[in-house]
């Protein structure tokens, strides 16, 4: 049994992050200014300059890395038999799927387009207004989540990157989708002011609802130095809001603090712990249990400038910061969404966390200690077979929907299922 993240040194003894790869693979394209890797450009392990990166092909300016494991320490074990089958095809950096109660498929591409798949019905456009949509690098068309009153209005919460107006920021909009799908319209801005950074990099923007109707917000640090430690911004945290943007408990939205760049959030069915996953630099993706209040211990403000030489979690620093349940080590996974698996149909993987990876290309089950807090073994399936992976969304028959993000109109969601389920 895995005890722990093995990678959390102290201040002075980390490993150096190398940019060479990357800065060569920029080249054969475009010359790109130099910034720090990040894992999660728009299509592929990182973000580059003033320019945004998903006009390059993401094998060439990050190659994927099959065949890595499943993180620093973690046991292999054999993995179930599954089934895949595509549901949507023909999209474009389809960033986040989620399904309706009426079993609508729906699914918005970063670039602004929102695409549709009712039941028994084609796949269709829906119309819907991002006026000052920002896409560039790790920003765009983003998050969703399904209202938990969607039965009664209707309502979808959408993250998105604005510049217009002279206002700039990531903001949660909630609209209300037509009885027919033709569209959507705008209800109110939920939530504004969660910062953009000014190339588009380390965005976040996951959103979760949570059984109660309240909503989390992962977001990212936006490559900003004093952000994730700052309580006067929301970049670098998880947030919990209700559905009209009012903090869910307390007297502030923040959550957590102390996060690089958030791309998962999943809450375990039968305990309710909430869990994220996100980006490392190049080394130490990790998967964190939220605690109300936690410190998760991301601090690259060195010097007052943007340093990402420090431990994803620093314990040196911040001796109080929460360690992670689930480190990747080195080399990172280019970990995404994760979502738990449901139904007697995944047989002993039943209450396991998927988790999709971009880099890598597959998805990660991973068997969680009874505590939580630790990870026992785990299991890669389809290595290579889709490309690159980024959401998750679970179906009430225990399926679960998967975005691609190859980019060039190659993206689908695709449901992968276990084989002793029956077809949907």
């Amino acid at each position: 049994m895995r005890s722990g993240p093995t990678h959390t040194p102290s201040r002075g003894r980390v490993r150096s992050r190398s940019l060479t790869g990357i800065a060569a693979a920029a080249a054969v394209v475009m010359a790109l200014p130099a910034v720090a890797c990040a894992q999660t450009g728009s299509l592929g392990g990182g973000s580059a300059g003033s320019m945004d990166t998903s006009l390059i092909p993401p094998n060439i300016l990050f190659p994927p890395a099959v065949g890595v494991g499943a993180g620093d320490d973690v046991p292999v074990v054999a993995s179930p038999a599954v089934t895949a089958t595509t549901v949507m095809d023909g999209l474009n950096i389809p960033w986040d799927v989620v399904r309706t109660p009426d079993g609508t498929i729906l699914t918005g591409e970063r670039g602004g387009r929102m695409v549709a798949k009712p039941v028994g019905g084609a796949q269709r456009q829906v119309a819907i207004d991002l006026p000052g949509l920002f896409r560039q690098s790790e920003s765009g068309l983003m998050g969703m989540a399904v209202d938990a009153g969607f039965a009664q209005n209707r309502e979808i919460h959408v993250c998105w990157s604005r510049n217009s107006g002279g206002q700039r920021d990531n903001r949660i909009t909630t609209f209300r989708a037509a009885d027919d799908w033709s569209q959507m319209t705008k209800v109110r801005d939920t939530l504004t002011g969660i910062p953009l950074g000014a190339e588009g990099i380390h965005s976040g923007c996951r959103l979760l609802t949570a059984p109660d109707g309240s909503i989390y917000v992962g977001t990212g640090d936006t490559y900003t130095g004093a952000a994730p430690q700052s309580r006067d911004s929301l970049a670098g945290k998880t947030l919990h809001i209700r559905p009209d943007g009012a903090p869910a408990s307390g007297d502030s939205v923040i959550h957590t603090i102390g996060h690089r760049n958030i791309q998962g959030l999943a809450i375990q069915p039968v305990t309710g712990n909430v869990y994220s996953a996100e980006h490392g630099p190049d080394v130490d993706d990790e998967v964190n249990l939220l605690q109300a209040g936690g410190n998760y211990g991301w601090n690259p403000n060195v010097g007052g400038q943007y340093n990402q030489n420090v431990p994803m979690t620093d314990t040196g620093e911040f001796p109080d910061a929460v360690e992670a349940v689930w480190s990747s080590g080195a080399p990172t996974l280019a970990s995404a969404d994760i979502e738990f698996l449901q139904g007697s149909a995944w047989g002993e993987w039943e209450g396991a966390l998927a988790m999709a990876n971009l880099k890598t290309q597959k998805l990660v089950l991973l068997h969680l200690a009874d505590d939580g807090r630790s990870v026992r073994d785990a299991a890669v399936l389809l290595e290579g077979d889709f490309g690159r992976l980024r959401s998750l969304t679970s179906e009430p028959d225990g399926s679960l929907l998967v975005t691609t993000s190859d980019a060039d109109g190659k993206d689908s969601v695709f449901r992968v299922s276990p084989a002793a389920a029956p077809a949907p």
